[in-house]
Order: structure tokens, then C-alpha cells, then sequence
């Protein structure tokens, strides 16, 4: 099956994203997925999430907080993500820094492109400080039922999906506003989007039939090697 590149991206960028959720999932609830003791044995996530106490309740609370912050990142990310497929493009046979100088020719893509970076690294922002306090608040509140180094391991761990995906997440965002770029947050190794997209260029050349045809098969290939390196 032969796709254009920016359907081929689009599908690419869906598909990582949906990866990554059941990680943040578990990033983020780590009130009711680290293990916790009750009654001597290791208790259900039912008990870990109904577990009556103050503290806990709290910090199901701000489990539930800071997944829906980074939710609203996902969703500010998603549609930045796809306003770049739709009006710029990848051109690995022009520099990177191409794009600084041509989209002085329409300056409101350039005013769009800062705002959704703009937008994007305040959101990162935000969910950084929500994470944070979850961090502090989890870690108190799964203390109070503590399982020993089991409890340890999986709350750290849970806690770094979160912290890489973010930390990955604010690179892109920091380097795009520096260099007043639009760098992909979810193309298989660092991308930059350096020139127009032809549907949007003022004086558009010819189509070429064999750079936009891919194969399926890439964008499975493309969303494993970036499932691997997160």
C-alpha cells in the first residue's frame, strides 16, 4: 500500500503517541499501580485506589491531575505535530536552517509556528510542576503502605516513563523556540521541518511521483525504532 509523506507521518505520529500512553498511564496513577502492603500481603489496585485514608485519597487526586495535564500536552503536541505535516515538510537534500529564511515570504506561518511552540513548552511546563508534586505526594502517600524494594523499584520506574517522555518532549519545544524551528517531536531520530510544504509553496515546482509514495511497511518499522528508544 503506497502513502503520501504527510499520511505517512500523520500515521506515524498516532501510533507512537498510543504507544506511549500506557506508559504515562502507569507514570502517572502510581497511588493505585505500585505495589503496596495490606493485610501482610501485596493489595489489588481496588484497595490501592479505595483505600480510605486521607493521604491516599489526595494523592489519587493528584495522580488523576497530573494525567490530565499531560493529556492537554498530548492534545497541544498532536495538533503542532500536524500543523507542521500539513504546511512544512522534511527536505533531507536542503539544510536545516533552510526554513528560517523562507518563511520570511509568509509571515503568518511563521507567527503560527511560534505560537504552537510557544504553546507547546508551557504546557511541558506545566506538567513538569504537576509532576513534581505527584512525585512528593505519591511518594508519601505509598510510604504509608510501604512493600520494600519492590515498592521502590516500580515507583522510580514508573515515575521515569514519565520524566523521558517529558524531558524528550521539552528538548523539541526548547530547541524549536531557540532557533525559531519547528523540530518533530515524533519522527524516529531529530528531525527539523526546514522548508514549505509544496501544497503551500507561493511558487509550487512539479510534483514528484517517487518522493511521495512510501510503503506501509516504513511507518511500522519507523513507530518500532521509536518505541524502542523511548
Amino acid at each position: 500500500m503506497k502513502l503520501n509523506p504527510d499520511t505517512k507521518q500523520r500515521l506515524i505520529t498516532v501510533l507512537v503517541m498510543f504507544l506511549e500512553f500506557y506508559k504515562i498511564l502507569m507514570g502517572t496513577f502510581l497511588v493505585i499501580f505500585v505495589p503496596q502492603k495490606c493485610e501482610g500481603k501485596i493489595c489489588t489496585i481496588r484497595q490501592n485506589f479505595f483505600n480510605g485514608n486521607l493521604i491516599n485519597y489526595v494523592g489519587n487526586i493528584f495522580n488523576f491531575v497530573t494525567f490530565s495535564s499531560i493529556l492537554i500536552l498530548y492534545f497541544i503536541e498532536i495538533n503542532r505535530e500536524n500543523w507542521c505535516i500539513q504546511h512544512l515538510d522534511i527536505d533531507d537534500e536542503k539544510s536545516t536552517n533552510n526554513l528560517d529564511e523562507e518563511i520570511e515570504n509568509y509571515p503568518d506561518f511563521k507567527i503560527k509556528m511560534k505560537k504552537l511552540n510557544t504553546n507547546y513548552i508551557y504546557s511541558i511546563y506545566t506538567s513538569i510542576f504537576f509532576m513534581l508534586i505527584n512525585f512528593v505526594i505519591s511518594g508519601v502517600t505509598i510510604y504509608q503502605s510501604y512493600a520494600g524494594i519492590n515498592s521502590i523499584t516500580t515507583f522510580l520506574s514508573f515515575f521515569m516513563l514519565v520524566f523521558i517522555k517529558l524531558y524528550n518532549s521539552w528538548t523539541v519545544a526548547s530547541l524549536s523556540i531557540k532557533n525559531e524551528r519547528a523540530n518533530s517531536a515524533y519522527m524516529k531520530e531529530p528531525k527539523t521541518y526546514n522548508t514549505m510544504d509544496i501544497d503551500y509553496k507561493k511558487d509550487k515546482p512539479e510534483k514528484k511521483k517517487e518522493s511521495n509514495d512510501s510503503n506501509i511497511n516504513d511507518i511500522f518499522i519507523s513507530v518500532a525504532e521509536n518505541n524502542i528508544n523511548l
